[in-house]
C-alpha cells in the first residue's frame, strides 16, 4: 500500500479499477489497473518501471486520452465521459481509491463487452466460438446490477444499450477501431448506407497545430483542386465545442501517434461533399474496414504527406483526421448541435437532388469540379444530360443559352430538348471521331477546316467567342455533319479589336502542359490557322 500513500502525498489524481475488494491483498495471478488524470501522470513516473524488476506488483496505468502510454491497443481504456465520472466520483477504500459502486458497475460493463469479447462469457456473442473464460462476468454484473437496483439485461445487447443511455457506450468511430481488434462486436455497429441519389458527405478535422501553422486555407484549396470535393463549410469551433469534439471524436485520443509530434487538438470541422465517390481497394478495406469512399482516403493521407514535406519546424504531425464514412461525418456534425445540422442537412440535399437521377442512365460520359455529362434513355432515343453543380451557374447559363437560343441560328450547335434545375438535355450525337486511330482523326478534322473556320468566325459575328473550343469539342457524325459541343467557355468579345487579336487573347493562358493559344491548340490539326483568321468575314456553315 505504499503506492498508494505516495500518490496521495503527491495528490495524484487517480482510481484503482478492479479487484480491490480484498485489500491490501490482491488476488493472485491479477495486476493493477489504475486509471490515472492525463495531467498527473509525469508525477508518478519514479515509482514505475516498464520492466518486471521483482520489486513489485504489475500494474497497468491508462490516462483519461490514452496519452503517455496509457492506452489500450492505441485506443483510450474507456469512453471519455465514464473514464471522468471514475475519477470524479472515486471513493477511499482500505486505502485506495476505488470507483464509487455504478460507475464501478459501468466500468466492469464496458471491460467485460469491449475488452474482453468472446472472453468475457456474456451471452449474446457467437456461440461458435469456444474460449475459456477468465472470469464469470456474467454472475458478476447480474448480481451488482441486482444491489444496484438496475434493471438490465445481463447480455452484450443489453448493457451495450444500458451503456449507450448512460453516455457510457464508444462513439460509432470508436467502436470501428475496437470491432477491428474484437471483430464479434461488428454486430453492436450501425449498418452503413448510402443516398441512391448518390455523392458523400465527408468531415475532416482540424487540428490545433495545423490552425497555428496558418494552413487551413491550404487545406481547403487543397480538397477543391487535387479531388474536386465541393467544400460547404469550414467550421471554427468555439471552446465548448473544441471540449466535446476532443471528448467524443476518436475516442478522445489526441496524441502524437506514429508520429513525431502532436497535431493538437480539434479546432475545426470541414465539412465537404464528394459528388462521385469512389469505393476504397481491397487492401486499404482489410486495414479500415467501415471506410466507404477511397477519396476520402487518398486525400487525407496525400495532405499528410504534403504536410509533413514542407520543411516546417516540429513539421511531422498530423493535423487533419477524417470520419471514415457519411454516417460518422453526421456524427461529427451532430456535436456542433441541431441548428448547425439542419443547416449543413440542406446543403447537401441541395447538391443530392441536382445531381438525381430523372431518367435512366446508360453512361456517365465524364465529371469534373463543374458538371458531369452522362448518356441517358430520353423516351425512345439516346440524349444527353449535363448536369452543373452548385455555385457553377454562370456556365449553366452558357450552355443553356446555347442550346435554347444560339442553336436556332448555327446548325453546329445541339437543340435543347430539355432544361431544369442546373441541368440540360441535348440529342445524343454519334461521334465517328471517338473510334479512330489519331493519324486519322487528324485528316478527319483538317478535311473539316472551314467549317470549325466558320464556328469560330459565326460566333465572332454575334458578338462571341468560345474560348475553349478545341479538338475535342468537335462531333463529326456518320452522317458527316460537324456539332461543336461543350459552351461553358462562351464570352463576350471586345469589338474594337479584329478577330484574330480578340480570339487570340482569349486563348491565352497556362495549363499544365505548357502555354495554351489559338496555334498550340489548333496547328496539330488545321495549318496556318491564325493566317486564316485574320482578316476573316462571315462564314456561313451550310447545313
Amino acid at each position: 500500500m505504499e503506492f498508494f500513500e505516495l500518490l496521495h502525498k503527491r495528490n495524484v489524481e487517480y482510481v484503482l479499477l478492479r479487484w480491490w475488494h480484498d485489500l491490501p491483498e490482491i488476488p493472485e495471478g491479477e495486476d493493477m489497473d489504475i486509471l490515472i488524470k492525463d495531467e498527473h501522470r509525469d508525477l508518478i513516473n519514479d515509482l514505475v518501471t516498464f520492466r518486471d524488476n521483482r520489486t513489485g506488483l504489475k500494474c497497468d496505468i491508462y490516462t483519461v486520452s490514452g496519452c503517455k502510454y496509457g492506452s489500450h491497443k492505441s485506443l483510450p481504456y474507456f469512453q471519455a465521459k465514464l473514464a471522468r465520472t471514475l475519477l470524479h466520483t472515486r471513493v477511499m477504500y482500505r486505502g485506495a481509491y476505488v470507483p464509487s459502486p455504478v460507475p464501478y458497475f459501468a466500468s466492469l460493463a464496458y471491460h467485460a463487452v469491449f475488452h474482453k469479447g468472446y472472453g468475457s462469457g456474456l451471452p449474446g456473442f457467437d456461440k461458435t466460438v469456444s474460449l475459456e473464460v477468465e472470469h464469470e462476468y456474467t454472475s458478476i454484473l447480474t448480481e451488482q446490477a441486482r444491489e444496484l437496483n438496475l434493471d438490465i439485461d445481463v447480455t452484450v445487447q443489453g448493457l451495450f444499450d444500458w451503456l449507450t443511455e448512460q453516455g457510457f457506450a464508444p462513439a460509432d468511430d470508436t467502436l470501428s477501431k475496437l470491432a477491428e481488434i474484437k471483430p464479434e462486436l461488428a454486430f453492436l455497429q450501425k449498418s452503413l448506407y448510402c443516398d441512391a441519389r448518390g455523392g458523400e458527405v465527408m468531415v475532416y478535422v482540424i487540428r490545433e497545430r495545423l490552425l497555428k501553422d496558418e494552413l487551413l486555407e491550404d487545406f481547403k484549396h487543397f480538397l477543391k483542386d487535387s479531388f474536386q470535393f465541393d467544400v460547404i463549410d469550414v467550421r471554427l469551433l468555439n471552446p465548448s465545442e473544441m471540449d466535446v469534439c476532443t471528448a467524443l471524436i476518436r475516442g478522445g485520443k489526441w496524441d502524437n501517434g506514429p508520429f513525431k509530434y502532436s497535431g493538437g487538438a480539434p479546432v475545426a470541422l470541414v465539412i465537404a461533399y464528394d459528388y462521385h465517390p469512389a469505393p476504397p481497394s481491397s487492401a486499404e478495406l482489410k486495414k479500415q474496414p467501415r471506410t466507404t469512399n477511397g477519396h476520402n482516403l487518398h486525400a487525407k493521407y496525400k495532405f499528410r504527406d504534403l504536410l509533413n514535406n514542407l520543411g516546417l519546424k516540429e513539421g511531422h504531425y498530423n493535423g487533419v483526421h477524417s470520419a471514415d464514412n457519411e454516417h460518422d461525418a453526421w456524427y461529427y456534425i451532430s456535436l456542433l448541435g441541431e441548428a448547425y445540422t439542419n443547416k449543413i442537412a440542406a446543403e447537401v440535399e441541395i447538391r443530392r437532388e441536382r445531381y438525381a437521377r430523372i431518367w435512366p442512365v446508360k453512361k456517365l460520359v465524364s465529371a469534373n469540379a463543374i458538371s458531369k455529362v452522362e448518356l441517358i434513355s430520353y423516351g425512345d432515343d439516346l440524349a444527353v444530360k449535363k448536369t452543373f453543380r452548385l455555385g457553377n451557374e454562370r456556365y449553366f447559363e452558357k450552355e443553356l443559352y446555347a442550346a435554347k437560343a444560339l442553336s436556332k441560328e448555327f446548325a453546329f450547335i445541339p437543340p435543347l430538348l430539355e432544361a431544369g434545375d442546373g441541368y440540360i438535355v441535348v440529342p445524343y450525337l454519334e461521334n465517328v471521331l471517338d473510334n479512330l486511330a489519331e493519324p486519322e482523326k487528324k485528316a478527319l478534322i483538317a478535311s473539316k477546316e472551314n467549317e470549325i473556320l466558320a464556328v469560330i468566325n459565326n460566333l465572332y459575328n454575334k458578338g462571341l467567342i468560345l474560348s475553349g473550343f478545341t479538338p475535342a469539342c468537335v462531333v463529326i457524325t456518320p452522317g458527316n455533319k460537324l456539332y461543336c459541343s461543350d459552351f461553358t467557355t462562351l464570352q463576350k468579345h471586345d469589338e474594337q479589336g479584329n478577330l484574330l487579336a480578340n480570339i487570340s487573347e482569349c486563348y491565352s493562358g497556362k495549363t499544365n502542359s505548357g502555354t495554351l493559344n489559338l496555334k498550340t491548340v489548333w496547328e496539330p490539326y488545321l495549318d496556318d490557322i491564325e493566317k486564316k483568321l485574320a482578316g476573316k468575314t462571315q462564314v456561313v456553315l451550310e447545313d
